[in-house]
């Protein structure tokens, strides 16, 4: 069968049918036409067809918040690190701004249908409805943002909050239903709140901003902003190591735990299975004859520690 969206109401009713027993079976072609759309309206002196630097971080990290859903999807892992080239240009987010005003708008339906796509065989038919449509309304739903605004109004006493209707909160637990089906939503959402909580960030007196229509004063943002924990950056590691161990009861690709000659550093890396077989064979053959080989590798890094790492290539150690 083919379910298509067009627009927001279509993908709630559609959310609320797989969260609560009506399901789609396995064959579901999810055609997204015209929805999901990102948009943020911001108004002040520095917005008139122009894009202030403070603004490109967070609408950056809006790809990112993408580009993460589709890593989990796909590879079961939030790891930015394990995306092909291909893959992030079929993610690639283009943000319009509208000439002679402050709003920036971005169409999300090629980077939700990708990410369909990617579930394919990973999950079934009200599965993929329910992460699709799902991650669709997280990131551009108002009420999504509406309701966080509204607990941090809360949680910050103020005299003015926001409240939801009877329409909203019914789907704030279609939602909710939806999170505990599919994990993957429950982490974007946690990404997402990040990305606004730097959308205020970006505000400076007489800015007021509107996000998925929702808006926003400068003063009140000042209030509403949590203290960002500490994040991690993508390093790339290139050095010579010796293979300690291998796990291979991976789904796809191996794990090992090596030590890197240059400091003795131990750490674990993922083989993934798109890496060429002829150097998986070496990072095999390295561990079972205990030779150095040396691996170029993407890993986070907070606070010097490393993590998280994918080897991206692997070549003999020359003499």
């Amino acid at each position: 069968m083919q379910l298509v969206i067009s627009d927001e109401t279509q993908a709630w009713e559609a959310l609320r049918k797989a969260t609560r027993g009506g399901g789609f079976p396995d064959d579901v072609q999810l055609v997204l036409n015209g929805w999901p759309v990102f948009k943020m309206d911001i108004k002040g002196r520095d917005w008139d067809s122009t894009v202030p630097t403070r603004i490109m971080s967070p609408l950056l990290d809006v790809q990112k918040d993408i580009n993460r859903a589709y890593a989990n999807v796909r590879y079961g892992a939030d790891s930015l690190r394990k995306l092909r080239d291909e893959e992030r240009d079929d993610l690639e987010v283009v943000v319009k701004v509208k000439k002679g005003s402050s709003i920036y708008d971005a169409d999300l339906w090629k980077q939700l249908t990708a990410i369909g796509e990617a579930a394919v065989g990973r999950m079934n038919g009200t599965e993929i409805v329910i992460t699709v449509l799902g991650l669709g309304l997280l990131l551009t739903a108002p009420v999504m943002y509406k309701a966080w605004l509204a607990a941090r109004q809360q949680e910050k006493q103020l005299e003015h909050q926001l409240s939801l209707s009877q329409q909203e909160t019914e789907r704030m637990q279609i939602f909710s239903d939806a999170m505990q089906k599919q994990p993957v939503l429950e982490a974007t959402k946690q990404d997402v709140i990040a990305t606004q909580n730097r959308m205020l960030k970006a505000t400076r007196p007489g800015d007021v901003m509107a996000v998925h229509s929702v808006p926003v004063g400068a003063d009140e943002a000042a209030v509403l902003v949590q203290t960002e924990r500490e994040r991690s950056e993508d390093v790339v590691v290139d050095d010579a190591f010796v293979v300690l161990g291998n796990r291979t009861d991976r789904i796809e690709g191996f794990r090992i735990t090596v030590r890197r000659l240059s400091d003795g550093l131990v750490l674990q890396a993922d083989v993934p299975i798109e890496l060429p077989y002829p150097q998986q064979q070496l990072v095999q053959k390295a561990e079972w004859e205990k030779e150095k080989i040396h691996l170029t590798m993407n890993a986070s890094s907070l606070r010097g520690k490393l993590s998280q790492a994918v080897v991206i290539s692997a070549r003999e150690v020359s003499a």
